[in-house]
């Protein structure tokens, strides 16, 4: 008898061992993800103070390979439609962080959203937070306090690389690259990510000649 109860502790502590092995790499990899099955990305803007959360801005963002790191992913990303805007990424469950740069540092970003839904096509989509602000010496000067949603749309290449610091380099400087983007008038330049009334994105690739 003392045998067999021996021999089922033994049996159970395997198993709740392998069960922490299976839920700590089910943890670390974090999926469904914002890179596996599709790292090309649209994030809109939703002015959170007014009334019906008016929408402002859309932008589209390619996130760029991860590492794991304990439980969590952590990876760069970069606008492909805003330029010198990038930033870096973090996911842990359901749960994705970001932060990015942009006007040569003095513009930031942050997101907070939960990578839960899918839409009607059965796309990745991920919903709730974007603020944005400038520096300003003081206290900062908020563009806005933001909804927002993100959806996947797809994929973006990104250049062949080496080391993860050589991917970064190359994609900081395609980053600098992106064409200006522009108010729905066609002449003025939108300061920050989240403007509000910039061109459509079909308008933006067709005027850039991009896809």
């Amino acid at each position: 008898m003392k045998f067999i109860i021996g021999r089922f502790t033994h049996l159970f502590t395997i198993a709740l061992i392998l069960g922490a092995m299976w839920i700590s790499t089910a943890a670390a990899q974090s999926k469904p993800n914002v890179f596996d099955g599709g790292n090309r990305w649209e994030i809109t803007y939703f002015n959170d103070p007014t009334g019906d959360h008016q929408q402002w801005a859309t932008q589209a963002l390619c996130f760029l390979p991860y590492s794991v790191v304990g439980t969590s992913i952590q990876g760069a990303w970069y606008s492909l439609t805003f330029p010198d805007w990038n930033g870096r990424y973090y996911q842990e469950g359901d749960e994705v962080k970001m932060t990015g740069d942009y006007a040569n540092d003095v513009g930031h970003d942050h997101m907070t959203l939960f990578h839960t839904t899918f839409d009607g096509q059965g796309r990745g989509m991920a919903f709730k937070d974007w603020t944005e602000w400038r520096e300003d010496g003081a206290f900062g000067r908020i563009i806005g306090w933001g909804n927002t949603r993100m959806t996947r749309t797809g994929d973006c290449r990104f250049p062949q690389y080496a080391t993860v610091a050589d991917l970064e380099q190359k994609v900081q400087s395609l980053s600098r690259e992106v064409p200006q983007r522009l108010l729905k008038d066609g002449i003025t330049e939108a300061q920050a990510p989240g403007d509000e009334g910039q061109e459509s994105l079909d308008t933006y690739f067709t005027r850039t000649g991009q896809k």
